[in-house]
């Protein structure tokens, strides 16, 4: 008899899986706006900020915001000393509530050996697992930076295992004219939304969407 739960149980969870992947993938998956039509707002938003030019160029993506419709957290690596220092400089009104920015440790710092990277990247993810389960994002947006890799894998496993509705938005950087980013490559067949700025990216990359140059 316990054998046939087992058995029963270990075929429910692959059919969650297997459907969860399915869906996940799909080029048709419902657009942000339907999914999210009649929901409460402000809609709950993660934001994840990188160091060098990706937390410039996030500021510039999310100028247009309504924060009456998306209430952005931000993340942030704990080793990032400039990013929230550019938050305050040209956006003072996010910075208002430092609550709202959350550090977590970084998956791979410069120069960093790929052995060593492994285990940074796991003590990251067990980070972003508890702070995923606190804010609990309807909306998350990306941009490349490595620090957002440990983040959209916490978020899509909550969304696995918890039934909770997830919109991921990658947009890949402005200086990515003709293949993508590692970070980019990882996430372009889960992302809800994959945009990039150039058409030779959208012409490589089917599930790409081209908005010309955001920024």
């Amino acid at each position: 008899m316990l054998a046939v739960v087992l058995v029963c149980a270990w075929l429910t969870l692959a059919a969650r899986v297997l459907w969860w992947m399915l869906e996940r993938i799909s080029w048709h998956r419902t657009e942000n706006r339907r999914r999210w039509a009649g929901t409460r707002l402000p809609l709950r938003s993660l934001v994840v900020l990188g160091s060098g030019g990706h937390t410039m160029e996030m500021l510039s993506l999310l100028k247009d915001l309504d924060q009456d419709k998306y209430r952005c957290d931000f993340i942030l690596g704990d080793t990032d000393s400039t990013s929230l220092k550019k938050v305050q400089a040209t956006r003072p009104d996010l910075a208002e509530n430092l609550e709202r920015f959350h550090s977590i440790p970084r998956s791979r710092e410069v120069g960093q050996s790929w052995t060593s990277t492994l285990f940074s990247t796991m003590k990251a993810l067990a980070s972003c697992l508890g702070l995923i389960w606190k804010l609990r994002p309807q909306v998350l947006i990306v941009n490349g930076p490595g620090t957002c890799i440990p983040v959209v894998a916490a978020a899509l496993f909550f969304e696995l295992v918890a039934f909770r509705s997830l919109s991921l938005v990658f947009v890949e950087s402005v200086c990515r004219v003709k293949s993508l980013s590692m970070t980019g490559k990882l996430t372009y067949l889960v992302s809800d939304s994959f945009v990039v700025h150039w058409p030779e990216l959208a012409e490589r990359y089917p599930k790409a969407q081209y908005l010309g140059v955001l920024l």
